[in-house]
């Protein structure tokens, strides 16, 4: 056979039928490669953190491939310094010796940054195991949107994190329902969120202010940045156990809070307007407490108080202690309706965020929303309507403690 026959025989011709599928499979997965994202991971922590060494462990094993990661470091502890050093190959450490504050060193980290796709985490969240595609996940999640909010467990270590966890789930169903209806938000929580470079670099960045997450969200929704909520991309949130803490943080949040309201409230009126069946349904679910405090406003009605004081008559007769005459007094009737309207209020939160923690796949106790409900909820709303009072009539009695 000679060299001709060779090239046109049916061998040869399958022989060379299947090292061109080989080239194309290559070229395809070549190809993959080049155009896979960039993924830049930014943690800012301020002195130390111990849920920072098993995030970046989390990170570092995840197999998506192209990425970097960056870890801001604001007057680094010795602990901090250790974990640098043992990390070092793999991790880009930026120390500031001095608190330079979140805004400024994310904003420096950014710089120094090369992926089309960032990623916030505060350093005290963790990545749970079962995510083990957490950073491909957040890719294919944001395909055909710019921010994306990443859904956040509390921790339930503590007393006080079983209370807040349903604050938590509050924020995350108000992102959901954004996400949902309007393709866009008002408000994301910092400690985990993605965005993209363009959107990320035609907002500006982060600006100088206290809520600089929720600063970022509201511009993005006034640019109409498309918005979704991750409900299947996941990390769990470390929060205080103690009192005093706690109240420092929400009080640096109220603070920030008013702040945005006083920058924002023109147009967030204006657009509370535009969107009035979108927007006002959530104030509720951000602050149930909200229920407790407009009963106590409710106007009198002799009719229903007629009612109500028979029907107290008519418990009297069954129920020994409420005969005591005090319970018959105005007074008595008054706090027992309020009391009573305070119960039906809660039921009725309760059912609802039954079903929300369903939709969400939250979990839900009866007994550890009854105690958020009234004493966590009510605690929250206090300290943001001070703020407001703060911001809006003294401004001049406002200090700041911390740098942002």
């Amino acid at each position: 056979m000679n060299v001709k026959n060779l090239f046109t025989s049916p061998q040869k011709g399958s022989v060379k039928f299947f090292i061109c599928i080989c080239k194309r499979l290559v070229l395809k997965l070549r190809r993959g490669v080049i155009v896979q994202s960039r993924v830049s991971v930014f943690i800012p922590i301020y002195k130390e953190s111990g849920l920072l060494e098993p995030l970046l462990n989390v990170l570092l094993k995840d197999p998506y491939q192209s990425k970097e990661i960056f870890v801001v470091i604001d007057a680094p502890t010795k602990k901090s310094l250790n974990l640098a050093d043992k990390l070092k190959e793999k991790v880009n450490f930026i120390f500031n010796g001095h608190r330079m504050g979140k805004v400024n060193a994310l904003n420096e980290a950014v710089k120094k940054s090369s992926g089309d796709i960032f990623v916030f985490l505060d350093g005290d969240v963790e990545i749970n195991n079962f995510h083990e595609n957490f950073l491909e996940n957040i890719v294919k999640e944001m395909e055909n949107v710019d921010i994306l909010e990443i859904k956040k467990e509390v921790i339930k270590d503590s007393f006080l994190a079983k209370l807040v966890y349903y604050d938590y789930m509050s924020s995350n169903v108000v992102s959901w329902f954004f996400s949902k209806t309007l393709g866009k938000s008002l408000g994301l929580n910092g400690s985990a969120f993605a965005i993209k470079r363009k959107a990320f670099e035609d907002l500006g960045g982060f600006r100088r202010v206290v809520a600089e997450d929720l600063d970022l969200a509201t511009r993005s929704f006034f640019k109409n940045q498309k918005f979704k909520y991750a409900k299947n991309v996941e990390v769990s949130v470390k929060t205080f156990s103690k009192w005093k803490q706690l109240y420092k943080q929400r009080k640096r949040w109220g603070i920030g809070g008013a702040l945005w309201v006083k920058e924002y409230y023109k147009e967030l009126i204006k657009t509370a307007i535009k969107f009035p069946k979108f927007l006002i349904p959530i104030l509720p679910v951000i602050f149930p407490s909200l229920a407790l405090f407009l009963i106590s406003f409710l106007p009198s009605n002799t009719f229903y108080y007629e009612t109500f004081m028979m029907l107290m008559l008519f418990m009297a007769t069954k129920i020994g202690f409420l005969s005591h005459p005090f319970f018959l007094t105005f007074v008595g009737v008054a706090l027992l309706k309020n009391l009573m309207a305070s119960i039906l209020s809660f039921g009725c939160f309760c059912v609802i965020f039954y079903f929300l923690a369903k939709k969400l796949d939250y979990t839900f106790n009866p007994l550890e929303f009854f105690l958020f409900y009234f004493i966590f909820s009510p605690f929250w709303l206090s300290i943001v309507i001070v703020s407001l009072v703060k911001v809006f009539i003294q401004p001049h009695k406002i200090k700041l403690d911390w740098k942002y």
